[in-house]
């Protein structure tokens, strides 16, 4: 048994930011994973007044997937790409009866393939779209598979792809893009009907190692999450789904609601960083999720993220795709919503990168400060609905320290200058 290693590639005001809206998840069942596959759409356009944020970082670099970004002239130059790599699988089935059926199959899952997403494409025929359909999902399905091989297997792939610096991981962003997905039930039925005795993983697994090195950990998922055999709309959802806390459970209680007059000290839920250092507030880096947020004994532990010029697009998606899909818990949301509270000037940044909680690559803290502000702007979220937000006790007990008789004597005892007070005791010389 060969071992394994998995690599990586080397404050505006709150009422114009967002929108206090009903919670999106008011009609949601209690059976939520069972009923998100119901008559829904899982594949959207990102709405204008979101997208108009960062226009970039909802369209694709190099590769159109699926409908939405079909025939853009800029993105035609990867079409060849996606034909060799399908030619390749071709070669590699060797059968052409087995060719045949994978047509023949995606063309019966066409009107379910269409339903999902949100516009009709009455300008792309059945021919077309079943050949885009097969196409792309080919291009995909091969591509995590060649990836398996070089990343896990260490086996040498022949592809140009691989052979660049920049290609892969400018394919991989733009396969995590909301207006970039294929229906995954598609991707399914093509690695299925193109899978040899030989083959090892799922789908999912395959997927899921592919999108390890943009994780905004720069870690590794744990051998749980790699397990996962769930149903899911699309790559994007898949990638989602991994960063669920495992130890969530929404309150099901429609009357439980913050007051923002008792509850929120500054612009959302929380005093900015340096506000809560003061109050007595240590900040330490957490392992694990990037969601798992903890406090507990005055420390607020955050798992570290890693800055990058992929980190905003990939944030900017998930907290897109969760603003499209009201099945989809608003994990990136509250995050972001989290991250927008502590963060308001640099001096923030600064002190959680010097406890390894923000790590940047080349980003000024300035430009940090701006994105971490600008994820909130224009989404639709009640500030105000506890059932909505995973770490709604954090929030409470963050809070409710920083009111305590203790909190309080630290932050007076934070405003002495004890230097000055020092001088002032000493004798003064003529």
């Amino acid at each position: 048994m060969k071992n394994r290693k998995r690599k990586a590639w080397g404050k505006p005001d709150a009422s114009d930011d967002m929108t206090a809206a009903k919670d999106l998840h008011e009609n949601q069942p209690t059976h939520h994973h069972e009923r998100r596959f119901g008559k829904q759409w899982s594949m959207f356009r990102v709405p204008e007044h979101i997208r108009k944020v960062d226009e970039k970082a909802y369209n694709p670099r190099v590769v159109s997937i699926g409908p939405l970004h079909w025939g853009r002239q800029e993105l035609r130059p990867m079409e060849p790409q996606k034909l060799r790599l399908y030619k390749r699988l071709m070669k590699q089935i060797g059968d052409e009866d087995r060719e045949v059926a994978l047509q023949t199959a995606i063309k019966k899952l066409e009107g379910r393939a269409r339903s999902c997403y949100s516009e009709e494409f009455k300008q792309i025929d059945s021919n077309q779209f079943i050949q885009m359909m097969v196409l792309d999902g080919c291009f995909i399905v091969e591509l995590m598979r060649l990836y398996h091989k070089s990343n896990q297997q260490f086996e040498y792939v022949e592809e140009p792809i691989f052979a660049t610096r920049w290609m892969l991981p400018n394919i991989t962003r733009d396969l995590l893009m909301l207006e970039n997905q294929l229906p995954f039930f598609v991707l399914k039925q093509i690695y299925e009907l193109t899978t040899s005795g030989e083959e090892e993983n799922s789908l999912n697994k395959l997927a899921l190692l592919f999108f390890e090195p943009l994780g905004p950990q720069k870690g590794e998922y744990s051998e749980i999450k790699l397990q996962d055999e769930r149903q899911h709309h699309h790559l994007l959802c898949l990638f989602h789904s991994s960063f669920v806390p495992s130890d969530y459970h929404p309150r099901r209680s429609r009357r439980t609601r913050w007051n923002r007059h008792d509850n929120f000290p500054g612009k959302f839920w929380l005093q900015e960083v340096r506000i809560l250092r003061k109050c007595g507030v240590k900040f330490k880096r957490n392992t694990g999720n990037l969601l798992n947020i903890e406090f507990e004994d005055r420390e607020l532990r955050i798992p570290t993220l890693f800055v990058d010029d992929c980190t905003g697009p990939l944030l900017r998606n998930l907290v897109a795709y969760e603003q499209c899909n009201a099945f989809a818990a608003p994990y990136f949301t509250c995050y972001a919503i989290f991250l927008n509270s502590i963060i308001d000037v640099p001096e923030d940044i600064e002190i959680l990168q010097d406890a390894g909680i923000i790590v940047q690559s080349e980003a000024m803290d300035e430009a940090v400060v701006n994105l971490v502000n600008s994820l909130t702007k224009e989404l639709v979220f009640d500030l105000h609905d506890m059932n909505d937000c995973y770490i709604a006790k954090q929030i409470e007990d963050i809070n409710a320290f920083c009111r305590s008789w203790t909190s309080k004597c630290i932050y007076q005892l934070s405003r002495i200058d004890f230097v000055s007070l020092g001088f002032s005791f000493l004798p003064s010389f003529k």
